[in-house]
């Protein structure tokens, strides 16, 4: 219904005829494609290199989060790690309530973001929900009551709520205007990259270093979250024009 009424309401802005000769003239083959992709990622603007290491410690958290969060749930509120049992189907619910809530919270916190941007500025922001997050993540593991996950989950909500837009407000204040569509789509590989190599190389560590313990693992994704904040300070405000 969302995506019905944006391309009902939403009008799209009419070519000029100069943009549209400058269209027709180029190269449509499959190399000429590669090509451009190829000289956009050489030729990506600087601050947007900045927050690709963002995204990476962003994603890979949050590939974390997704994928151990019932299991942390499950051994700090139910005391089980097994996945048969009661317990664990408990956990299950639980997360899903929680998953509810925090999305809930998102829903907010980004209508309360916006203005804030306007005012501090976008990487301050998105730092600050980062921080949130990573405090979150940080504390999940340490509550043994239900009711105490929630205030917890507040600030993976205030997070998630900032990673759906805060970052695509600097991408698009530092990349010229005629390669939006191949940085944006540049961009969303930095979301699939991280949740490629969570998958690839989590397992390799999650016995020896983390004992084999969600808990650890949902610790470890809010200091990346924590990482992730300070990266994105690395970004100048004259390099996104703010």
């Amino acid at each position: 219904s969302t995506i019905l009424w944006s391309v009902i309401r939403v009008p799209e802005l009419p070519l000029t005829d100069a943009q549209k000769v400058h269209i027709d003239a180029q190269p449509k083959t499959v190399a000429s494609t590669f090509r451009e992709i190829w000289d956009a990622i050489r030729e990506m603007p600087k601050p947007m290199r900045k927050l690709g290491v963002m995204m990476l410690f962003q994603w890979y958290a949050m590939g974390i989060y997704w994928t151990y969060v019932t299991y942390s749930i499950a051994r700090s509120v139910y005391n089980t790690s097994e996945p048969v049992s009661d317990g664990f189907r408990s956990a299950v619910l639980t997360n899903g309530t929680m998953g509810a809530f925090y999305n809930a919270v998102a829903f907010i916190a980004a209508l309360v973001m916006m203005p804030l941007v306007r005012k501090i500025g976008p990487r301050y922001v998105h730092a600050a929900a980062l921080v949130a997050g990573g405090l979150g993540m940080l504390s999940i593991p340490q509550m043994t009551e239900v009711s105490w996950l929630f205030p917890a989950a507040v600030g993976v909500g205030i997070c998630w709520g900032s990673i759906m837009g805060t970052p695509y407000v600097m991408l698009a204040s530092c990349i010229p205007p005629r390669r939006t569509g191949v940085y944006m789509g540049i961009f969303n590989m930095m979301i699939v990259i991280p949740m490629l190599l969570n998958a690839a190389t989590f397992p390799f560590y999650y016995e020896p270093l983390l004992g084999g313990d969600a808990r650890n693992a949902l610790m470890l994704a809010g200091v990346l979250l924590v990482c992730a904040a300070l990266a994105v300070l690395r970004v100048r405000d004259d390099e996104l024009g703010t």
